[in-house]
């Protein structure tokens, strides 16, 4: 039982896992004598609740959020379904953006559409973002179909998610660039205060 030492948390966390100890010896005085110290490795196995691994945008929905935590849970235990979940993140986060699901095709029957299509249908309308959810979906994909998942990629895609919900779900490129259109436009000159006319 782990207690977090951040002022106002405090919250409680189970964590189970095992550990190797090594010895060795350290000089001690000036004399040649030694003395014996045990440095302990931890490797845990299982953490929870498990510590967020990004910053998640405030505008994230529960569905999303929900995988999100649970990907968080399985990085500790098993990182094939870490990356078998981070890619139903991202089914669930085009859910939220509103990305179709299924497509009328070829004999005009409706058909469900796969991640690629619908990554697809995305950079239409909100281009810029391909290569972070083609990693995202290929990470996945060696989760979900090889049982495969290797602890850099793992770290990596949770970077390239962070990124793309900022830039998708709280939009902030596109705030940065109203901003600097903003002072652009006024020159780098405050606003006038109440009661000021404008250039004097």
């Amino acid at each position: 039982m782990l207690l977090c030492n951040r002022t106002f948390c405090g919250e409680v966390v189970t964590v189970a896992g095992t550990y190797s100890s090594h010895e060795h010896f350290v000089p001690v005085g000036e004399d040649d004598d030694h003395e014996a110290v045990t440095d302990y490795s931890y490797i845990p196995y299982s953490i929870r609740p498990a510590p967020l691994m990004i910053e998640e945008p405030k505008g994230l929905n529960a569905e999303v959020r929900t995988h999100l935590r649970k990907a968080y849970d399985l990085f500790w235990t098993d990182l094939a379904s870490c990356a078998n979940r981070l890619r139903i993140v991202v089914e669930y986060l085009l859910d939220q953006l509103g990305v179709p699901q299924e497509a009328v095709k070829g004999n005009r029957k409706s058909v469900r559409l796969d991640l690629a299509e619908r990554a697809s249908l995305l950079a239409v309308a909100r281009p810029g973002h391909e290569k972070t959810l083609t990693a995202l979906r290929y990470v996945g994909n060696a989760g979900s179909h090889e049982a495969k998942g290797e602890f850099e990629d793992i770290m990596d895609c949770f970077d390239l998610l962070e990124d793309v919900l900022k830039e998708l779900i709280d939009r902030r490129s596109e705030k940065l660039e109203e901003k600097a259109d903003r002072i652009i436009a006024s020159k780098g000159r405050p606003k006038p205060q109440t009661g000021e006319a404008d250039g004097k």
